[in-house]
């Protein structure tokens, strides 16, 4: 096994992030009221969010010889867009424990502070996909999808979708399921054979 300590970890947690999401979104219809309420969602989707975080980077750092400006921004981007879900996780908790609805609902701040990150989920979900696809980092079919479990993932939960939810989950499963092993089996580090001049993006 030809690998880091960060790949490692980084396949581990895209192994669970995407079952971590499943859990949330079954639980929102059979626990809480709906996506976006329910208090074991929420705890779901704030552990969820965690596990993306640590394989964003260790996937996105795959790339970083072939395209480092790209690499950085995906990073920078990824990580904000989790702690947008990480806030929605603990906005869900509160609306079903105390019973009021969302703070991005009633509040501008809330708006600013949930949805503004929250959306830099699904899209830097997709440049990921983009970057490693581009980048011959990952297999082109988990690429493509990885892109688009992240553009349904706003879809269901904008609409309150709950079947849109779970296919999203799957393919999010599928395409972070397949990552997460050839992180973990090294099969996505560069070889050192590499001497291509780092693109411009």
């Amino acid at each position: 096994m030809n690998n880091t300590p960060l790949e490692r970890v980084s396949g581990t947690a895209a192994l669970l992030a995407p079952v971590l999401l499943l859990v949330s979104t079954v639980a929102f219809s059979t626990l809480g009221g709906g996506i976006g309420v329910g208090a074991v969602a929420g705890v779901a989707i704030v552990f969820a969010m965690i596990m993306f975080a640590i394989a964003l980077v260790g996937l996105a750092r795959q790339a970083e010889p072939v395209a480092p400006r790209a690499t950085a921004a995906v990073t920078a981007f990824g990580l904000a867009g989790t702690a947008g879900g990480v806030g929605f996780g603990i906005d869900s908790i509160q609306a079903q424990l105390f019973g009021t609805p969302g703070l991005d609902e009633v509040s501008l701040a809330g708006v600013i502070a949930l949805r503004v990150p929250g959306l830099l989920f699904p899209l830097s979900m997709i440049a990921l996909a983009v970057l490693l696809g581009v980048a011959g980092r990952a297999p082109r079919a988990l690429a493509a999808t990885l892109a688009v479990a992240a553009a349904l993932f706003p879809v269901a939960r904008i609409g309150g979708l709950l079947p849109v939810g779970i296919a999203s989950d799957l393919l999010f499963l599928a395409a972070m399921g397949g990552l997460g092993l050839r992180l973990i089996r090294g099969m996505s580090r560069p070889a050192r054979q590499d001497r291509r001049e780092p693109v411009a993006a």
